[in-house]
């Protein structure tokens, strides 16, 4: 679906969340992937109680920084606070999950598979580590 759809994918964790949008984390590296979501996610975004911006130089690719998008964010009347957070034992995606866990998000909007698909089937990668291990609805654009 993310490949061939064109259109933002909502990704349900297996047990189903007491809430949904209420505190949304958006996972940012600065690619046209992680814009899609942040776009997909505007209407969530403008209704949720809290909004952070997860941001690592271990996950930063090109394009505009965190700080970049919470100007974005301010033009659309949104307030988020960004927060940089590490990597777990060199895993970027468990780190973001946890950075996500800590913040108490019951929604993760992010973009997907912005590496080559043999490269990720070779080396994995964020997107696969976040759908093998998310415990919360995930928003992923491609």
């Amino acid at each position: 679906m993310l490949f061939d759809s064109g259109r933002p994918v909502l990704i349900a964790p297996r047990e189903v969340p007491e809430t949904i949008g209420t505190r949304v984390c958006c996972a940012w590296n600065g690619t046209a992937e992680s814009a899609a979501a942040v776009a997909a996610a505007l209407p969530w975004l403008h209704h949720a109680d809290a909004v952070r911006i997860l941001h690592s130089e271990d996950y930063q690719r090109r394009g505009p920084t965190a700080e970049g998008l919470q100007a974005y964010l301010r033009w659309h009347g949104i307030t988020a606070e960004a927060a940089a957070f590490k990597p777990q034992t060199r895993e970027v995606g468990a780190g973001l999950l946890g950075a996500a866990r800590d913040f108490g998000a019951d929604l993760l909007c992010m973009g997907a598979y912005s590496h080559s698909r043999l490269r990720q089937l070779i080396l994995g990668g964020v997107t696969r580590h976040v759908l093998e291990n998310a415990e919360l609805p995930v928003l992923m654009c491609r």
